[in-house]
């Protein structure tokens, strides 16, 4: 007897619309046409109490045919299975951080996903354009995306200061041609810094809110004022990124969405090389043993054996000195 033939129904949930956009490409590149997944609907209603996706209120019912049109398929079988979540969590949160350094085809293989079954309302890519013709246009542009440092507990290394953002930025601007750097960020501390830096070849998205400090807090969390508005900014600033020509970035959802929306966009880590090093073999762990908690603990292991193999040596030559017979 042949399996049920079912339509999966990928169900939005509490994280950012862009972590739920993600989602949707994850389900579909892992479930689709297996276990008799012949169809896939997505639907993100929103509920009272959705304090990390503000992006509508209760009364919007469900808001992706806001942002994006329905999924097209020849059929939608009646059987249903509803998920919600990440099929696998490799491109998410600090597993992001291993698929963006062991995986040299996640670009292109996420971007095929993207390219079959998503699409933007017209809308939504108009006011893209918009921004694109009038301030990107005929010019080398770099991106950089900074989140607000509350994230720091989602990233392997600590954020680094925006100062540091605007330096590896600087290594990648032409020295033969016009440029714009373009900056996606809900820290307007960081948005002052670019634009001292960069003056007005700095492009942001108008209109935007941004959390005045570290005291404010993460405007995308906890907001009281939810709307589709705010899920318009955030895509936005993400489809800008994807159009420039490499990125200058931390592990986020924002960032490995660019990367797939374009995969010939160079995506660069904001890092030490120590931290790029020292993320390697962080990675290679997650890779062998699959949990993240292991992974870190082995991390910090080899990460701190040389300081430990250093005072053994200097404790077991202290007690070969102290038993040699004195002169």
């Amino acid at each position: 007897m042949g399996r049920t033939k079912r339509t999966l129904i990928i169900r939005g949930w509490q994280s950012g619309l862009v972590s739920n956009l993600n989602g949707v490409v994850n389900n579909l590149r892992y479930r689709l046409g297996r276990r008799g997944i012949e169809a896939a609907i997505v639907e993100w209603p929103i509920w009272k109490g959705m304090q990390q996706f503000p992006y509508g209120k209760p009364t919007d019912g469900n808001v992706w045919p806001h942002f994006f049109e329905p999924l097209s398929f020849d059929r939608f079988p009646s059987a249903r299975r509803e998920v919600r979540g990440y099929a696998r969590l490799g491109m998410t949160g600090r597993h992001a951080y291993a698929m963006h350094k062991l995986d040299r085809h996640w670009q292109r293989d996420y971007h095929e996903i993207y390219k079959r079954y998503i699409r933007l309302r017209p809308a939504i890519l108009e006011g893209v354009e918009e921004i694109h013709r009038a301030d990107m246009v005929g010019h080398y542009c770099v991106g950089a995306h900074y989140r607000h440092p509350a994230f720091g507990i989602q990233t392997l290394h600590p954020i680094p200061p925006p100062e540091t953002f605007v330096l590896w930025v600087r290594r990648l601007l032409p020295d033969d041609r016009p440029w714009k750097v373009i900056l996606a960020t809900d820290f307007e501390p960081a948005v002052v810094i670019f634009r001292s830096a960069f003056g007005n070849r700095l492009v942001l998205q108008p209109a935007v809110r941004r959390s005045a400090g570290l005291a404010e807090g993460h405007v995308h969390h906890g907001n009281r004022e939810p709307s589709l508005a705010l899920g318009e900014q955030v895509l936005t600033d993400c489809l800008l990124l994807s159009r420039c020509k490499s990125l200058v970035h931390i592990n986020s959802n924002v960032a490995t969405a660019a990367g797939y929306i374009n995969p010939a966009l160079k995506m660069v880590f904001c890092e030490t090389p120590g931290q790029a090093a020292w993320g390697y073999i962080w990675s290679i762990c997650l890779s062998v043993t699959g949990l993240d908690f292991i992974a870190r603990r082995l991390y910090r292991f080899l990460k701190a054996f040389p300081r430990r193999a250093r005072k053994l040596v200097r404790l077991i030559g202290t007690s070969v000195v102290a038993r040699l017979p004195s002169k």
